[in-house]
């Protein structure tokens, strides 16, 4: 898992750097519900994410999305979650163009505090990011993306299925 986050935060980096021969960046918020998957689901429920990202199109269909997103989860056997995030994920538009489906994949830090009987525990960790979009028209869009951490030998992970609205 360390290796293969290293890879893809290098490859993510390097992205990156291609920045200044990128369109112009849009900007935008998004929201979704969030699946707990592994051992999330032990102390939360569904949780509602939101948050902002940008997004910079470097042409024939690849593209750059950063991202910063907070999660509420609902509580479960008295634990209380939540999440912040931030992630950088390569998006690839198959028909090369910033319209319908696009693939991503990327990478991200999480911070997950958890709030039990008056006890309060946090963990942070760099994660990978899979996933899935559509984009409806140059403002809307849907994305489903699953987002997993392994953080003191405990997988947190969710599922997140959401909208997005660029400005």
């Amino acid at each position: 898992m360390k290796i293969s986050s290293f890879f893809l935060a290098t490859a993510v980096m390097a992205a990156c750097g291609s920045l200044a021969s990128a369109a112009e960046p849009v900007f935008g918020v998004q929201g979704a519900l969030a699946f707990p998957v592994n051992d999330l689901t032990n102390v939360a429920n569904l949780g509602l994410q939101a948050g902002g990202h940008g997004r910079w199109d470097f042409g024939g269909g690849h593209g750059l999305m950063a991202r910063a997103d907070v999660t509420v989860f609902g509580s479960k056997n008295g634990a209380s979650t939540t999440s912040f995030g931030a992630g950088a994920d390569y998006t690839w538009h198959p028909d090369r163009n910033r319209r319908g489906v696009y693939l991503l994949g990327g990478v991200s830090l999480m911070s997950y505090g958890t709030s039990l009987h008056g006890h309060s525990d946090s963990q942070n960790g760099l994660g990978l990011d899979l996933g899935v979009g559509y984009d409806l028209d140059r403002h809307f869009g849907i994305q489903a993306r699953y987002t997993t951490h392994n953080l003191d030998h405990t997988t947190l992970a969710t599922l997140n299925l959401g909208v997005t609205y660029a400005f």
